[in-house]
């Protein structure tokens, strides 16, 4: 099959996929052609804004670069749009401006009536009018992040899920919520690259600046959801520990940086993870728990077990599905201690090789292999 898929900018992602980048990219191993969409911004940008100007730029020259072949039997196009989500109008142009740009690089490519794949809700007239099979694939509650309009976010959704043929959602929550709109709804949760992550359980050399001593590691976006109080908590009850943060940060880090104890690394590739896990005692899931972080299927948890590290994470109904090397808190008391746990007993090479084994099948090649069965039975 042919496919288009609406979703974040594919540049985002080079250095660390993000789901859609990993179904993306198994489609197209599995030898299916795929046309990438680099999708609308969710919120007004600020020109004020540093940033936001930078980003501004970015997306002309992305804009004017016309099809871009990104991986092999995957293209990439960068329609220029009007950032204003808030303005039904301006959705409704810039839905016409994807549906045109669409068309037009699909039949370039030869592309044969492909299903469209939308991970976001910011433009349901262009999912609505798509003439050939349309999937919304619901990772998030739009409407729960702090800098979204939460009143649009939750029409759009909802309007998302009503048009659909299939809705495919990441966790139980959001699954509830859509068969509350009467949507047809599967639910698959987030994979991971285990052949990759695995390669921590072999003798991996120590990264250059990884602190010595025993690590709490947390891999991910340090964003609005990650609980910086709990980890100043945990930092100051185990000062023996290094506490290890690698991502980015796009909210304020100060009170982090100010603790001995806390290292923030910032970003590092995909094809270096491994080698950071395999020498955490106990990854850690420190989220805020909030209506957000409810719905979330964290994709570092599996990608922690598959490398044989145990995690600690605060009450998330998604990680509390899994029981194998999984601590879930119900407390900030209770996390420190069960951190502490952790760290005074480490998993022998065994424990940590039959813990990697119990998610070697839930493989991102599994998970595209279940969506394709569900899209190919899509009305």
């Amino acid at each position: 099959m042919d496919f288009v898929i609406l979703a974040n900018a594919w540049q985002d992602g080079l250095r660390n996929p993000t789901s859609k980048h990993h179904v993306a990219e198994e489609l197209a191993r599995q030898g299916h052609r795929v046309l990438w969409i680099n999708g609308a911004g969710m919120r007004t940008p600020s020109v004020a804004a540093g940033q936001d100007r930078s980003r501004i730029l970015v997306k002309l020259k992305q804009a004017l670069s016309g099809i871009q072949a990104a991986a092999p039997s995957i293209h990439v196009i960068a329609p220029l749009i009007v950032p204003l989500p808030g303005r039904a109008a301006v959705r409704r142009l810039n839905a016409g401006v994807y549906a045109l740009c669409a068309r037009v690089a699909a039949r370039r490519l030869g592309l044969v009536e492909p299903a469209l794949i939308n991970f976001l809700p910011m433009v349901p007239d262009f999912q609505r009018r798509w003439p050939w099979r349309k999937v919304y694939y619901c990772v998030d509650r739009w409407d729960a992040f702090d800098t979204y309009d939460t009143g649009l976010m939750l029409r759009l959704d909802e309007d998302c899920c009503r048009s659909a043929d299939l809705v495919i959602t990441t966790s139980l929550m959001l699954t509830e919520r859509a068969r509350s709109y009467g949507a047809r709804v599967e639910e698959i949760p987030h994979g991971v690259n285990h052949p990759h992550f695995a390669r921590a359980l072999d003798a991996v050399e120590r990264p250059a600046d990884m602190p010595a001593g025993p690590v709490v590691g947390f891999i991910g976006l340090i964003s609005e959801w990650v609980d910086q109080a709990l980890l100043v908590r945990l930092a100051r009850a185990h000062p023996a520990a290094a506490v290890v943060l690698i991502g980015k940060a796009d909210v304020d880090t100060a009170v982090l940086a100010a603790e001995p104890n806390i290292h923030l690394l910032g970003p590092r590739p995909f094809a270096r993870l491994p080698e950071y896990l395999a020498h955490c005692r106990v990854g850690i899931i420190p989220f805020v728990v909030n209506e957000l972080t409810r719905a979330v299927n964290p994709i570092k948890l599996r990608e922690m077990l598959a490398a044989g590290c145990p995690v600690v994470s605060t009450a998330l109904p998604e990680v509390g599905r899994y029981t194998e090397g999984v601590d879930v808190a119900a407390s900030d008391a209770e996390f420190v201690a069960r951190v502490g746990e952790r760290l005074q007993a480490p998993l022998a090479d065994g424990e940590r090789r039959a813990l990697s084994g119990s998610v070697a099948g839930e493989t991102w090649e599994r998970k595209v292999e279940r969506l394709l069965v569900l899209v190919t039975g899509a009305a």
